[in-house]
C-alpha cells in the first residue's frame, strides 16, 4: 500500500500528468514496477534494447555517452519526478547513451504496451511527452554546437549559467551549484580537467565565482551571463 501511494505521488509530481484523474493515475500507478539501485549501478547502457519508460521517484542519475576511447561526455543529470526513456515510443526502441545511479535510487517503470495504451486515451499526455522529448533533442543539438564551434572558456561559462538557473541555490553570496567535481564539469562541456581548472580560477579572479568542495558559488548569473554572450572580455582558453 506504501509503495502504491509513492508511484501515486511521483505520478501526480510529473507536469503532464497534472490534468489526469486520480482514478486513472492509481491505474497507471497499478501497473507500475519498483525497481531498486545503488550508487555506481547502471539503468541501462547504450545499444540496450529499451523496454520501459522509466520514472525517477528518488535519487539522481547522470546520462552520459562514451567515446571509443573510453572518454565520457555527460549530456545531464536527473533528478526526482523527471521521466526518461521516450524510446520506447520511437524507432527501433534502442538506448543511445547510458544511464547510472549517482546514489541509492528508485524508479517506477512503465512497460511500452501499457504506456501505449495510456497515451492513446489521453493525447494530451502523448503530445507533451513529444514535445518534451523535442526540447531534448533541441538540447542535444545545441550541445553538438557548442563542442564544434566553441572555445572551452565559452563552453563553461553557458554550462554554469545553465546550471544556475536549472539547478542553482539562492544563498547570500549568490547561486550555489552543488554536487559536482570539476572533472565531471569536464565531462560536461567535452574537455578535461585541467584547463577547466585553469578557467575556474581566472573566473574566481575576476570576482564572477567563488570555488568550494564540489561546489561552485555564482556570485551575479547576469554578469555570467553577458560573459557567454561577450567572451572578447577574457582571454579565451582552448584546448
Amino acid at each position: 500500500m506504501k509503495s502504491q501511494k509513492k508511484k501515486l505521488y511521483s505520478l501526480s509530481q510529473i507536469p503532464y500528468f497534472e490534468k489526469v484523474a486520480e482514478e486513472e493515475l492509481e491505474a497507471l500507478a497499478g501497473i507500475a514496477k519498483k525497481r531498486c539501485f545503488k550508487k555506481g549501478d547502471f539503468i541501462f547502457t547504450a545499444d540496450q534494447k529499451c523496454r520501459n519508460l522509466h520514472i525517477l521517484h528518488s535519487g539522481k542519475i547522470k546520462i552520459f555517452m562514451l567515446s571509443e576511447m573510453g572518454k565520457e561526455q555527460i549530456i545531464h543529470f536527473l533528478k526526482p519526478m523527471v521521466f526518461f526513456g521516450e524510446e520506447i515510443l520511437f524507432g527501433e526502441n534502442i538506448y543511445e547513451a547510458n544511464a547510472q545511479a549517482l546514489c541509492e535510487t528508485v524508479l517506477f517503470d512503465l512497460g511500452k504496451k501499457d504506456l501505449e495504451n495510456f497515451i492513446l486515451s489521453h493525447p494530451r499526455v502523448g503530445i507533451a511527452m513529444l514535445a518534451n522529448f523535442g526540447e531534448r533533442v533541441k538540447r542535444l543539438m545545441k550541445m553538438i554546437g557548442d563542442l564544434a564551434l566553441k572555445d572551452i572558456q565559452c563552453r563553461l561559462v553557458c554550462q554554469l549559467v545553465r546550471m544556475a538557473y536549472e539547478e542553482g541555490v539562492e544563498t547570500n553570496d549568490g547561486v550555489e551549484i552543488g554536487g559536482l567535481t570539476q572533472e565531471e564539469l569536464a565531462s560536461h562541456i567535452g574537455t578535461v580537467r585541467e584547463p577547466v581548472s585553469r578557467c575556474l580560477n581566472r573566473l574566481q579572479n575576476a570576482n564572477l565565482i567563488k570555488l568550494g568542495r564540489k561546489k561552485i558559488i555564482v556570485h551575479d548569473v547576469n554578469s555570467l551571463k553577458n560573459l557567454s554572450e561577450n567572451t572578447q572580455s577574457l582571454v579565451p582558453i582552448r584546448g
